[in-house]
């Protein structure tokens, strides 16, 4: 695997412009248009990797926001002063390359997923699924969440696409009320309607273009995650599926939800996942448009 990535100087250039304009005390600006938008995520992105692989420190520090929070290969949360200690130490990796780059806009926030590969001593490669969460900041983009789940050996990288299961359509209510109690309630609701099998309460909530993310590693399309919502896989296999340590964050339109499920198996074994699932409010409803998982502690 090759030492350096691809150049990608353009869009370097504007995110240098970006970062020069916020330590100017420039007044905000609203985000740029989408493809100008575009090409500066991805020039970060790249610089990010970058970053990574060449322990810089002091990039990380500009490109994180004060609340950035890092959930880790091993689901581990780090905030922004814990990650950048952790930068310090060498990585020891001899190569770092990146591809399945996706931007997705929803205007002052933008969400970017791609797969991170490393070539460790020995000649093994090593292979990250990564979501990381952008917010434009008046001058410039700010990194305030990012996620990494190792992709297991025999899983694709390429999405899964699935066919969604006829059913009835949901006839609840949502809650009504302060966005962020409505928030903590569609959260709860997600994870019941896991419980339940409900796969009509997920067609209900979950956005055209939402996927997951799922514990392996694997990317799933909105059809194939109803199609596995409507499996009774609590039913069958779990004796509990709490949810717990829940942390809500709330950009414009955009939440981030935080959270963790300590699970216990019919056969006694428990595991903790974590989890950031992403919602959008759009005329007046909230929808969830990402869920990314990670395997915290495995079944033992």
């Amino acid at each position: 695997m090759r030492r350096s990535i691809r150049s990608l100087a353009s869009a370097i250039a504007l995110l240098g412009a970006s970062a020069s304009g916020a330590a100017a005390g420039q007044a905000a600006v609203p985000p740029p248009p989408p493809v100008a938008a575009e090409v500066q995520l991805r020039g970060i992105n790249h610089r990010f990797v970058s970053a990574f692989f060449r322990e810089d420190v002091d990039f990380m520090e500009m490109l994180t926001g004060q609340d950035f929070l890092l959930t880790t290969n091993s689901g581990e949360w780090l905030g922004r002063a814990e990650h950048i200690e952790s930068m310090r130490s060498p990585a020891g990796l001899e190569g770092v390359s990146y591809r399945d780059v996706e931007v997705r806009l929803f205007g002052e926030v933008a969400l970017l997923h791609g797969v991170f590969e490393a070539l460790v001593p020995g000649g093994k490669v090593s292979r990250v699924r990564y979501t990381d969460i952008y917010v434009w900041g008046g001058t410039a983009w700010r990194l305030v969440s990012a996620q990494n789940t190792p992709i297991k050996g025999d899983v694709p990288t390429a999405p899964r696409l699935g066919v969604t299961p006829a059913h009835a359509p949901w006839t609840g209510r949502d809650p009504t009320g302060d966005d962020l109690e409505v928030l903590r309630q569609l959260n709860e609701s997600y994870v019941e309607a896991f419980r339940k099998s409900d796969i009509a309460w997920y067609d209900a909530h979950l956005a055209p273009d939402y996927r997951v993310f799922s514990g392996d590693g694997s990317y799933n399309d909105r059809a194939l995650a109803l199609a596995n919502f409507a499996q009774p896989t609590f039913a069958t296999r779990m004796k509990s599926f709490p949810v717990d340590k829940v942390q809500i964050r709330r950009f414009g339109d955009i939440a981030l939800i935080h959270a963790e499920n300590d699970y216990e198996l019919k056969d006694g074994r428990r595991g903790v996942s974590r989890y950031t699932d992403v919602w959008q409010k759009k005329d007046g409803r909230w929808l969830c448009i990402l869920a990314h998982i990670n395997v915290h502690r495995a079944p033992a």
